[in-house]
């Protein structure tokens, strides 16, 4: 596959380039996503990236693409190609250890209610609840919205999880924002495609279909207007597949004489 015009890239991981499984530490990337990707990366015109919420080092260990760009802590921290590792200055380290101070009690009440497994992920913090009852599931509810309201903190749900930033600024949104600083001279206005699955990729998504860019939204799991919706990573992948296919093909015959 080549995709007719140069274009950024961006998917998130868990459930949306790998199946979500039961135990994190499982996931792995879609063999079909898995030679899209890779396809990308070895067009270079294309700039290719996945943003997640896991750290670098587990992203990196899951994602085995060269010329692929990799970011953790939901765009905190960076691989890109070559090898070179971006990440936060000493003054967000200071920033964290104070926030932190904010949101720890939090955390560490929710981990007393069984079923619950806190993931420390330095910038953020994951709540596992998919063993919990539906009780414990209410007051971790009712814990993350006194959270949310007198700290000003921010939670992303997914499937099972809710992700909790230790930094305001930390999001999806932000991290696709600094891709394309990173990447200014290639992008055009437009030809940006974001592909996830849950709440804390639903900003960005808001923000590249602002853009006139493309979006889909994998597993059905939120709702995001004017995006494409697909039911799996393996689906995700035959989808983008079949689109650039079809833009090929419209661009042919463009040039041809046809409109």
């Amino acid at each position: 596959m080549k995709p007719p015009c140069s274009r950024i890239w961006v998917f998130d991981f868990d459930g949306t380039i790998s199946h979500l499984v039961p135990e994190r530490d499982a996931a792995v990337l879609d063999a079909e996503c898995r030679s899209l990707l890779s396809e990308l990366a070895d067009d270079p015109n294309q700039v290719v990236a996945v943003i997640s919420s896991r750290s670098l080092d587990d992203l990196i260990g899951r994602i085995d693409i060269d010329d692929l760009i990799v970011a953790g802590s939901s765009g905190l921290e960076w691989v890109i190609p070559g090898g070179l590792r971006l990440g936060p200055n000493a003054r967000a380290v200071v920033r964290l250890e104070r926030e932190r101070k904010h949101i720890d009690p939090t955390l560490r009440r929710l981990a007393r209610i069984p079923g619950v497994e806190i993931e420390d992920k330095t910038w953020s913090a994951a709540v596992h609840f998919r063993h919990a009852d539906s009780a414990g599931r209410d007051e971790i509810t009712k814990e993350l919205d006194v959270l949310k309201t007198m700290n000003g903190v921010a939670v992303h749900y997914g499937p099972e999880v809710a992700e909790v930033p230790f930094l305001a600024e930390v999001g999806k949104k932000t991290a696709v924002k600094t891709l394309i600083r990173l990447n200014k001279s290639r992008y055009q206005r437009g030809y940006i495609l974001y592909a996830g699955d849950d709440q804390n990729d639903a900003q960005a998504m808001e923000w590249v279909l602002a853009q006139k860019g493309s979006v889909y939204v994998v597993g059905g799991r939120i709702a995001v207007p004017g995006s494409h919706a697909v039911d799996s990573p393996t689906d995700l992948a035959r989808a983008i597949r079949h689109d650039c296919q079809l833009e090929y093909s419209k661009m042919m015959l463009r040039e041809d004489g046809y409109e």
